[in-house]
């Protein structure tokens, strides 16, 4: 074992702080590059996001000797079943902080026209609409940044330092609160440990997919300040004090999605249901659960 440098550990291994720069370096040129060439809007630029983020992280990983498959999007049998099952859990958790919303009148709807082939139509664009940015924000957070921490920081501060990101992310969309800002940040926790528990980003983008789209279309209310579908049949609007229904922030801005997301992120992390398949183990990402313990500087 040799001296370690200020580059490098006594190991060979580069320091973790010059790891993190070059895939922050890489993620942003490679996303500005691709957003050159790709349209404008929220897919375009969501898309040249998950670009940056995947190519840099590969190559971040590729340096300590591992597969693309390690960042958590593998491409495996599995995969539709994870992504399926995320997306339900997102939904179920939208699902019960709207209902909860609706119980003490943070939340109210009113009918509108359209018919049921209108509003699957509308359904399945939202749910693709949707998709791109939620992949995107998943692999740039709780693909190499998040594993990377963990692996060597352990996964308390890795979780802490990537949600408090999340919510950063968020600081210029309309409408934002304090209490906004804290519920990004508390959703950066629930997918951050759905993440450490199950190795696969298929799980936490399907999660994070699932919240937005029922947010979005499903409750036809604002996601985190954005009024991005319309949904035909229904339309909703948060009611009462800001720190009930959300205001103009939308339900992401309510007391009770905070308690919704620390829930999920508690149940998520100490439950006996989530575990990493034999597919995620495989790939050897650089953090799980049952490894994002501190180590020394790798």
């Amino acid at each position: 074992m040799g001296k370690g440098t200020a580059l490098r550990t006594g190991e060979g291994r580069i320091r973790l702080a010059w790891r993190l720069l070059l895939f922050l370096t890489l993620a942003t040129a490679i996303t500005v590059a691709v957003a050159l060439v790709v349209p404008e809007g929220l897919v375009g630029s969501a898309g040249a996001t998950l670009a940056g983020a995947v190519g840099a992280g590969a190559l971040a990983l590729w340096l300590d000797g591992r597969t693309p498959g390690a960042l958590g999007f593998y491409l495996t049998r599995s995969v539709p079943g994870e992504a399926a099952r995320g997306l339900a859990l997102g939904v179920l958790l939208a699902a019960v902080v709207i209902g909860a919303l609706a119980a003490v009148g943070g939340a109210r709807w009113h009918g509108e026209s359209g018919s049921g082939l209108t509003w699957t139509e509308a359904g399945a664009r939202a749910l693709a609409l949707f998709a791109l940015p939620a992949a995107a924000e998943e692999a740039l957070l709780r693909g190499y940044f998040l594993q990377a921490l963990a692996e060597i920081w352990g996964a308390g501060w890795a979780l802490w330092l990537t949600s408090v990101a999340f919510g950063a992310l968020h600081l210029p969309n309309p409408g934002i609160t304090v209490l906004g800002a804290v519920n990004t940040g508390a959703a950066g926790l629930f997918l951050g440990a759905l993440y450490l528990r199950t190795g696969s980003l298929w799980w936490a983008a399907g999660a994070h997919l699932g919240w937005n789209w029922a947010l979005g279309f499903l409750a036809d209310l604002k996601v985190s300040g954005l009024d991005l579908v319309n949904a035909p049949l229904l339309a909703g609007a948060s009611t009462g004090p800001d720190w009930l229904g959300g205001g103009s922030f939308g339900p992401e801005g309510s007391v009770l999605a905070t308690i919704g997301f620390l829930g999920a992120a508690a149940a998520c992390w100490w439950g006996p249901w989530l575990r990493p398949t034999s597919d995620a183990r495989s790939r050897r990402p650089l953090a799980l659960r049952e490894l994002a313990r501190p180590t020394k500087d790798g």
